[in-house]
């Protein structure tokens, strides 16, 4: 065995699964402080990041929280190559058909076409996060 061979088997048993390939913002448990907010049937939800700091050459998660208790539940996670969505969790929703989607380069490789060619569509809006308090200020936008 190389020296090269050896070192990737012993990086394979000390790091956590997945741990050399973790894409920014995927795994969060939690919202970070700046994450931006929205309300929706009286729900506080958070969002991060916010879909105007998604660029073209993104590559990493985008994800939805609701406020539950005194914690937070992950309601969806939207996974993205190239600035575009490729793949959605959605935790609080079991089976849901939108799962079992994957895409590369905008072409559909599993999952029903109709529904997953839709899927870059699933951006989450939202508001600054200063905006929850004081909605009034002209950057409180959602995008």
């Amino acid at each position: 065995m190389s020296s090269f061979a050896r070192m990737l088997f012993l990086l394979a048993l000390v790091l956590p699964a997945g741990a050399a390939l973790a894409a920014p913002n995927c795994g969060l448990a939690a919202p970070p402080p700046g994450a931006g907010v929205d309300r929706q049937m009286g729900i506080l939800l958070k969002i991060h990041p916010r879909t105007p700091d998604i660029g073209t050459d993104y590559g990493g998660c985008q994800t939805l929280w609701a406020q539950s208790g005194d914690g937070w539940e992950t309601l969806t996670v939207a996974h993205y190559e190239a600035g575009h969505v490729v793949r959605v969790e959605n935790p609080a929703l079991p089976h849901d058909p939108v799962e079992q989607c994957v895409l590369k380069n905008g072409a559909v490789l599993r999952g029903d076409p109709e529904l997953c060619s839709q899927l870059d569509d699933m951006r989450f809006e939202s508001l600054p996060a200063d905006c929850l308090d004081a909605p009034g200020g002209a950057h409180c936008v959602r995008r």
